[in-house]
């Protein structure tokens, strides 16, 4: 048997099972026909992404599957979401050969904001409401226009691919959801998609690692991309990374899909299957051997938790046992997973050391080119000392990336669209008089400060930057929200429950 079918039928025996679970969760906010449309769309474009020969031939498979979401789904808005992770997260150029090489570079992400979320977003535009524009709006509006004006630097092909794959990173989906996302419960349907769609991918992903064996591999042989190491390993065991490539991505997108799980408030309570769903994605996270989305996912949980410390601390309380029941009864495993801790752990010591310096380095450079950054930052002698084994420079730190491309213009325009973004959050969070009990603001709060975090950590790639940026559309939707009041029963008034009050 091909090595792709027999990957094609891993990956269909671990994801049916976990989209059993993640039924069971979202029978609150979603009815099952379109659930089962979630699902039935998702084993449709993993059919694709394995049976096409090339991304062409994958680019128009996934059009047939946006036709039928646009006329069959009650709100393709969040379709979007729920195939963001189905297929490997790789650039192709697309162009007009002879005239432009490449217009586009687009990855799976940007294709499906392209078929899926460009005619919900024409159709937006058409209300004159949705055109009157934020301090929110003038920020990232700001941002997008520096970044495309910057692209000039490359060349004149390169303003046309920058600006096409900013609008559809960066200003496409923010537009959607800030406007697409209408009531509390869209609200909690999208992040339900968000946690629906990384579980198949955590499942996955612990399957990785487990056996050694990358699934997607074969596909991104067929598209015909070269990725620079595809099989990474950390104290001798394969970091997970499924259709995310990179591991640190894989476990940024596990990290949000917990986050979006454990911030979800529906009219039940939190049931044994949102602790198995729980379970899965906190496998995934684990799988990725990743330490910035681990202490990412530790960020979210002390800001969430904080905001009701009597929960907190009966948390904390239930915990100590487990914890210290998993070091008697696991030994060598509790402290083989010790030594993988970043700061405290023996274990690749050299990561921690390699980011202190790229810090010294890239501030050195950011003094040489203050203002706008530079297009040959990488060829300064400063970062050439960074070169590793595989003769890459890793950025890993997104705003670094940020003000090394593009200055401190373009980090301080970054910074204060999610500042203003995180103080609106945190201002909700703590004022009662606004509190709705259908939105989780405290959880919302919490996962933001942990993917703002985490990309200390990581450079904005693969998946990452389509997250963050659709996430920040769902919370810029916030004062846009019809005032939807629903009664919360007191049987979720418990540990661990979506952070309830």
């Amino acid at each position: 048997m091909p090595e792709y079918a027999r990957a094609l039928i891993y990956i269909l025996g671990l994801s049916i099972p976990v989209f059993f679970v993640a039924e069971k969760i979202a029978g609150p906010l979603v009815d099952k026909d379109e659930f089962r449309r979630w699902r039935n769309c998702w084993i449709a474009t993993t059919f694709a992404t394995f049976l096409s020969s090339s991304f062409l031939a994958f680019v128009a498979m996934i059009l047939l599957v946006s036709v039928y979401i646009h006329r069959c789904a009650k709100q393709p808005i969040f379709f979007y979401i729920i195939l963001m992770f189905v297929a490997p997260c790789v650039s192709m150029g697309l162009g007009i050969p002879g005239v432009f090489n490449s217009i586009i570079e687009l990855n799976p992400p940007k294709l499906l904001a392209l078929l899926i979320l460009l005619p919900i977003a024409h159709h937006l535009w058409m209300d004159a409401k949705n055109r009157q524009a934020t301090f929110l709006d003038t920020c990232i509006v700001s941002y997008y226009v520096l970044l495309s004006a910057l692209s000039w630097r490359y060349g004149l092909s390169s303003v046309l691919r920058g600006m096409l794959g900013y609008f559809t990173v960066i200003l496409l989906p923010y537009f959607v959801f800030s406007r697409g996302i209408r009531s509390a419960k869209d609200l909690n349907r999208a992040l339900l998609a968000f946690a629906v769609a990384a579980m198949p991918l955590a499942a996955v992903g612990a399957f990785e690692m487990r056996k050694g064996w990358r699934l997607y591999n074969q596909v991104v042989q067929q598209w015909e991309v070269i990725v620079a190491t595809p099989y990474l390993l950390r104290d001798s065991m394969l970091r997970a990374s499924a259709t995310a490539i990179e591991p640190i991505a894989f476990g940024f997108a596990c990290m949000a899909g917990i986050g979006c799980l454990m911030t979800l408030r529906t009219r039940l309570s939190f049931s044994k299957w949102t602790y198995v769903g729980l379970g899965i994605l906190l496998v995934g996270l684990m799988s990725s051997l990743s330490r910035g989305p681990w202490l990412g996912s530790a960020v979210f949980a002390f800001v969430a938790l904080a905001a009701y410390p009597k929960t907190a601390l009966k948390v904390l309380v239930c915990a100590m046992p487990l914890v210290a029941g998993a070091a008697y009864a696991w030994p060598a495993r509790f402290s083989r997973f010790i030594d993988l801790l970043p700061f405290i752990g023996s274990s690749d010591p050299g990561s921690e050391a390699y980011r202190s310096d790229l810090l010294a380095n890239a501030l050195i450079v950011i003094q040489r080119y203050p203002f706008f950054g530079s297009l040959t930052f990488l060829e300064e002698p400063e970062m050439q000392r960074m070169i590793q084994g595989q003769g890459i420079i890793d950025v890993v730190n997104s705003y670094l990336q940020i003000a090394l491309e593009f200055g401190l213009v373009g980090l301080f325009l970054f910074v204060i669209f999610f500042l203003t973004l995180g103080a609106s959050l945190f201002t909700r969070a703590a004022s009662p008089t606004s509190h709705e009990p259908s939105i989780n603001y405290a959880g919302l709060f919490a996962l933001l400060v942990a993917m703002l975090f985490t990309i200390v950590t990581v450079s904005s790639v693969s998946v990452i930057p389509s997250i963050y940026w659709a996430f920040a559309g769902i919370c810029a939707a916030l004062p846009r929200l019809r005032r939807e009041v629903i009664r919360t029963p007191a049987l979720e008034m418990r540990v661990l429950s979506g952070f309830r009050q």
